[in-house]
């Protein structure tokens, strides 16, 4: 069982319970150690007020079930965030309002398991489903947009900003024919229009939430803006998208290409990174599409990956120059893919 504790009674000899990551999202000490004096002077100096640790030593031997519960605790709150956004988009198209307590609920529950936790994408990967898009898209993206964020080294307080904006930047959908949000193939020229009139609807409707920061509602008016003044619905470019605009745009595409869609299959996780980072210009803030570059090298490295032989490989070493052809190694042979070239990953294992 875990237990909340406070640092100041110096907990020594307890068992952590949860992974501690830093701001950035890096792994700062993994759940089963047992506390020393040392750890708890860095977690006092890096403003650590609390930690999980096992209710008893006993407990210690049943660490990897409750490693295991940890591991699907995402999912379970992945899937009820699809919910809530769910209903608060029927409750939109109904005609009625939606109050700030349901948005912070939402947040609240989501932004502590996506902070804490590093690998979040074998969770997202595991949750598409083709038929409900919008609605796991809109939890993809504040999810997305929090890790980078995170990587930004961004506040709490921001950070619970940007994810409600991530997790609201579609909402304006509710209000296009549904027709349209589903049709399987390219739209026509007056169905685009209408689309492109989805961030203005999403802008109106979070206003009326009435919550606290008007990035928020700004970044739902401006994640379809381009840097070079081509996006829609303003035409803004350069300095006049706000942050959490660009953080969002950077998810929204980093979502959509890693996504099946009824016209085009998804994308390979390293190819759309490679994607984003090299065939964007003028379209994402660069900064912000290094920084989720930055984060899915990270995460990759340890993975299993499919290779288009067949074979099942874990990746060793990113090549940043090409990070689609890194170094993997298949049981004790290293296969380097920057000079094999017949071989090439087809997919990310989850």
């Amino acid at each position: 069982m875990l237990i909340r504790v406070d640092l100041a009674t110096f907990p020594l000899g307890k068992t952590l319970a949860k992974d501690l990551y830093s701001s950035d999202g890096r792994l700062l000490m993994p759940r089963g150690i047992i506390l020393k004096e040392f750890h708890l002077q860095q977690l006092l100096q890096r403003g650590y007020e609390h930690i999980f640790v096992l209710e008893d030593e006993s407990s210690s031997s049943n660490s990897g079930s409750s490693s295991k519960n940890e591991d699907t605790r995402l999912p379970e709150v992945f899937s009820n965030t699809v919910e809530n956004i769910r209903d608060m988009m029927a409750a939109v198209s109904a005609g009625h309002m939606v109050k700030p307590s349901e948005v912070n609920e939402s947040i609240d529950i989501l932004l502590p398991e996506v902070t804490g936790t590093n690998n979040v994408m074998k969770h997202l990967l595991n949750l598409r489903n083709k038929d409900e898009y919008t609605l796991q898209h809109s939890v993809s993206v504040g999810v997305m947009s929090i890790k980078i964020g995170q990587a930004m080294k961004l506040s709490d307080k921001q950070l619970k900003n940007l994810g409600i904006a991530g997790l609201l930047h579609d909402i304006g959908k509710c209000k296009i024919p549904i027709e349209i949000i589903n049709k399987p193939g390219p739209l026509n020229e007056e169905e685009f229009k209408e689309i492109q009139n989805h961030p203005i609807y999403g802008y109106r409707i979070v206003n009326d939430i009435k919550l606290p920061d008007p990035d928020i509602s700004t970044a739902v008016l401006q994640h379809h803006e381009h840097q070079d003044g081509h996006g829609y619905p303003l035409k803004a470019k350069g300095k006049d998208i706000t942050l959490f605009a660009n953080i969002i745009a950077v998810a929204d595409v980093f979502d959509a290409l890693t996504s099946d869609r009824a016209y085009r299959p998804k994308m390979p996780l390293l190819k759309a990174i490679d994607h984003i980072v090299k065939s964007t210009l003028g379209h994402l803030e660069p900064m912000v599409a290094r920084r989720l570059f930055t984060y899915i090298l990270d995460i990759s490295i340890g993975e299993t990956v499919l290779l288009n032989n067949g074979e099942k490989a874990t990746v060793v070493l990113i090549n940043e120059l090409d990070p689609t052809r890194p170094l993997v190694r298949i049981g004790d042979k290293f296969i380097d893919l920057k000079t094999e070239k017949d071989i090439f990953i087809q997919d990310l294992l989850t």
